[in-house]
């Protein structure tokens, strides 16, 4: 289990997050929901220490996570960016290998990377150069070295932004069996028609505070959907639940 308590994050005079406490359990598939600047990339960041919470606690097992070093901590988890970007001219298969590098098994890298490649339809990019792949090409790489680095929490910061829509669904799938598999996958996103059908739980997110967590139901309801993103049920094309601007 993942736990938050009291977290909170500050960054200048802004309060990013206040007072997070949430718990992740393995084997589901969680999704960070809200509106631009509601607080989810930061969230995704702090639970992966790559930002250090100002004051609350982050927890794995029981025991605190950030007490480790950096390379204990790219075992536990591993975080796919928004939009990630690279400067220098790696090769594909470079790349993917890095995965393997928290744990100095370079050997297990290579007898991997096929099998990662091809759950991201990127087989084919083997050999090319990191810079000159397409943005949704990047993207499914990322998340095929994610895949590679085989930590127990997995976070993806809006993993299928983007990719076409059949690669939306082949990443919505293969992130549905980590989780299935045991994985704790934690997803930020905005699509809630792809929340509702992947998702086990959903964490709601406004201007830094969670205000609820649960099933997909019980947690994206019209009075919501109205008070935060300011969707009128009257004007819903499809269901009170699955309605946009």
């Amino acid at each position: 289990m993942l736990e938050t308590k009291n977290l909170c994050y500050h960054l200048k005079n802004r309060t990013l997050l206040k007072e997070i406490s949430l718990s992740f359990t393995t084997g589901k598939l969680w999704g960070i929901v809200g509106l631009n600047g509601s607080g989810k990339s930061t969230l995704l960041k702090n639970l992966s220490g790559i930002w250090k919470p100002t004051s609350g606690e982050l927890l794995w097992q029981g025991a605190p996570l950030l007490d480790n070093d950096r390379r204990n901590i790219s075992r536990t988890v591993t975080l796919v960016p928004q939009n990630p970007q690279i400067h220098f001219n790696y090769t594909v298969d470079q790349f993917v290998a890095m995965g393997r590098y928290p744990h100095d098994k370079a050997l297990h890298a290579q007898k991997e990377l096929p099998k990662v490649l091809e759950l991201v339809d990127a087989t084919h990019l083997r050999g090319q150069v990191m810079t000159q792949l397409s943005c949704g090409e990047r993207q499914r790489v990322y998340i095929a070295r994610a895949v590679l680095t085989a930590s127990p929490i997995m976070l993806f910061d809006e993993p299928t932004a983007s990719l076409d829509i059949g690669h939306q669904q082949l990443i919505w799938q293969m992130l549905r069996d980590l989780a299935d598999s045991g994985k704790l996958v934690i997803v930020s996103l905005h699509d809630l028609m792809a929340a509702s059908k992947f998702c086990d739980e959903i964490v709601l997110l406004h201007e830094g505070n969670c205000i609820a967590t649960g099933p997909f139901n019980s947690t994206i309801t019209p009075n919501r959907l109205q008070e935060i993103f300011g969707i009128n049920e009257k004007n819903c094309t499809i269901s009170p639940t699955m309605c946009y601007k």
